[in-house]
Formats: C-alpha cells, structure tokens, sequence
C-alpha cells in the first residue's frame, strides 16, 4: 500500500556532461562518473538523473545512485540507458538491480531492447518483479533465461507500472548495482514431471502481464507454487513453469498422447468453474504453441487438472505435432480481473498421465508472505488453532490461540517453523523472514 501521506522531494542532481570513463557496460554502479545524466532517457512521464544516495547503509553503501521520478504521462513511464555492447545470456541469465522504493507490492518492470528503430525498439522482451520492503534497499532479480546473446543493449526500467505518477515521494524510486548472475546455482535445468521436492533442481516461476508475485512454499508438509492474480493484472496475466528456457526436455505430445495434468488449489472463494487455461510452446520460437482450456470443480481442496490439447482454446491454433514444444505457462481465471483475495497453489506438472493427488500433503491452512518482513497472515483459521512458533534450533518463540494475523517485526531475521494444531492434527510450515 502506498504512504498516505505526502512529504516534500528533495534531490541532489549530480551533473556530468558525459560518460568520461570509457563505455557504458555492466555492471552499472553510478560510482566515478561511470553513467552522465544525459545517458539516462526520459520517456512518457518519466524522469531519471543521478543523484547521492538517500539511505547510504549496509545493504548500500555507494555514495552515488540513479531516481526515477514519475509525473503525469502514461501508466509506463520511465526512463532507459543503452549499453555500447549488447547482453550475453551465455551464462549469466538473470539481470539483478537493488531497489528502493517508498512502499512494497510496486511492479518494477525490466524491459530489454535492441536497436532495431527508434525507441521503443526492436527486438523486445520484459519481465516483472516486485519489491517487498518499505523505504529500504532490496536486490530485485529478473530472469532472462532463453533469451538470446547480442541481441539488446537498451535497459528500460519502469517501475510502479500500470499506474500513473504524481510527482511526489510516492513516485520516486531510486536504484543502483545493474549487474547479471547464474541464479541456478549448477543446480540441474527443470524439467517434467515438476514436483517442486527435487533439491537438484533449479525451480523457478516467471510471471508475465502483472500476475504475481508467484513464489515456491518450501513447507515441512511439501513444497508447492503460490500463485496471487492481483487487480492490476490484465486478463490474460499468467506465469510460465520454469524460466525462459523452458525445459530440459521437449514435452513428448503426440497425435494420440496429448494430456497434461496439475494439481490445483484454490484459497479465499467458495467459487467453482474457474477458467485456468495451460499454453505449451517453444521457447525458442513463440508462434509454435499450442493452448487449452478447463475448470476447477472445488474450492479449498485439492483437485487433478486434465488440459488436453487436442481440445485448443477457442480462437486459437490447433495442435500441430510437428512443432517443439519445451515450455509450459498457466493462467488462472483466464479472461478475467485478478482479486487479491484469491490464491492460486498448483503442483505436480505432469505430461501423460497425473501424479498422485495424495503425494499434497498441504493442509486447508495458508500461510503468508512467505518470505515475510514483518507480519504472517493465516488462511484457513476457525478459531481454536494452537499456533506455535519456533526458531531453527527448535526453541519455542511464539504462542497463540487462533489469530489469524502475526506480527513478528520484533523476530530476527531468519528461518522458523509455525506449527499448528487443532486436535489430533498439526501442520507445520517453514517460514522465512527477510
């Protein structure tokens, strides 16, 4: 939620002429004059300088960073900076940028370009993350997996998208350290079935048209994919199972083997017959995909999704088996506006035929954000749940009768283990504050 309160904008400019240190490569820093304020371009509302570094602390101490500030224009305002050599995604797929921003949930969109026309330029692709912390800097991570090498060298950075600015410290963000990683960490390449239990395995969820944050739920009950389509995400915002790379492996679809199966949660309704349509495409080339439809049955339990896709999508093309297909992206409540009430889970993604609906072993109960900063809401509380919390040396920290809210600002940082119990039964749910 944005501040409620309005509070005057002061900024030191740092005026340089020009870049006079040599090309403008990453990592981007701002430090000795790398980045000239006439390298940072204003688009559609946008405005970008460098400037000292408001909050100089330990999670960034540069002296000097870059702001963007967001006045009237268009809902995709902001600015870019253009590289003088282009991107390699060889290796390094994910570009890191540390953010600081007046309020958490903000979309910050990464939009890369080539140079092919006048901006906005061609080729062009984006991906979205969003900040957590208030007032405090934070490393964002996008993850350009699939993407090919010396393609783009426009860096579009637009943060609070979909929104319009007003000008005031509510639409002022400050940023630095533009670097690239390999966040997979040797770990091996997702591929199908997709369990989210393998510890070998690099998982990871790409959001796309304003849907998310989707994170995974490494829970002591199993691990899971949360899914939140909020209200400023466009109708057909889904996300992508895995990264920009798709899978290790082509999906092996044929004229007469043409299932897939996931399971499916769904948290905060009592609604069924929820569109949640499964597109599988190749990631290499777009155009080559295919896409179906289904709907969900129940709320608040488990439930095995079929998506065949000799039945395509309405208005969309058919199967052609001759095409690859290595990528698979979901989209729940599919034609329609999100609603941040309702939470989507999904797990065991199998092709061919469906996993063990029993290998869930998730409760009614949710837990969330999860990583969290300050306070832990509860999903699925009647009243009379003992909740416990201890800290990773088992050390009992916190005890409650039913509430469904937790603050634990107080808490160091760190893993925990929230418990609860209702007779007989118990859940426990590993937690992460950040």
């Amino acid at each position: 939620m944005k501040s409620n309160f309005i509070y005057t904008i002061s900024l030191t400019l740092i005026f340089i002429s020009s870049s006079i240190f040599g090309q403008i490569e990453l990592p981007i820093n701002f430090e000795d004059e790398q980045i000239a304020n006439s390298d940072i371009i204003h688009f559609n509302g946008g405005s970008g300088y460098v400037v000292y570094n408001p909050q100089i602390d330990d999670d960034n101490p540069s002296e000097y960073v870059g702001v963007i500030i967001r006045d009237e224009g268009d809902i995709w305002a902001g600015t870019y900076i253009e590289l003088d050599s282009y991107l390699d995604f060889s290796s390094n797929t994910t570009l890191n940028m540390n953010v600081l921003s007046p309020y958490p949930g903000l979309m910050v969109k990464f939009k890369i370009e080539g140079d092919v026309g006048e901006f906005p330029s061609e080729p062009a692709t984006e991906r979205d993350a969003y900040t957590t912390k208030t007032n405090e800097w934070e490393i964002l991570s996008w993850d350009f997996s699939g993407e090919p090498s010396n393609t783009y060298r426009k860096l579009v950075l637009m943060f609070d998208f979909g929104n319009v600015g007003d000008g005031t410290a509510d639409s002022t963000f400050y940023y630095d350290d533009i670097y690239q990683t390999d966040p997979s960490g040797d770990l091996s390449q997702m591929d199908l079935p997709v369990t989210f239990e393998d510890p070998s395995v690099y998982y990871v969820l790409t959001d796309f048209g304003g849907n998310g944050p989707s994170t995974i739920l490494e829970t002591v009950d199993g691990n899971y994919a949360r899914v939140e389509k909020n209200s400023g995400a466009e109708i057909w915002a889904g996300v992508t199972i895995g990264s920009g790379a798709g899978f290790l492996n082509d999906i092996p679809i044929t004229n007469t083997d043409t299932k897939m199966f996931v399971h499916v949660y769904v948290s905060g309704t009592t609604q069924t017959g929820i569109p949640i349509k499964l597109k599988i495409e190749n990631s290499l080339d777009p155009t080559q995909s295919v896409e179906t439809d289904t709907y969900t049955t129940v709320a608040g339990e488990w439930e095995t999704m079929e998506f065949d896709f000799s039945n395509e999508s309405e208005g969309t093309a058919a199967l052609n088996t001759d095409f690859v297909f290595d990528m698979a992206s979901i989209f729940f409540n599919f034609g329609s506006s999100g609603n941040e009430n309702i939470v989507y889970y999904f797990d065991n993604v199998s092709f061919g035929s469906p996993l063990n609906v029993d290998d869930n072993l998730f409760t009614s109960y949710k837990v969330y954000p999860n990583p969290f900063i300050d306070v832990i809401n509860l999903i699925g509380i009647e009243g009379d749940e003992t909740i416990i919390i201890n800290d990773i040396l088992g050390k009992e920290i916190f005890k409650e009768i039913g509430v469904e809210e937790i603050n634990l600002s107080s808490f160091e940082k760190g893993t925990y283990f929230l418990t609860l119990t209702k007779g007989s039964q118990s859940s426990t749910f590993k937690v992460i504050k950040k």
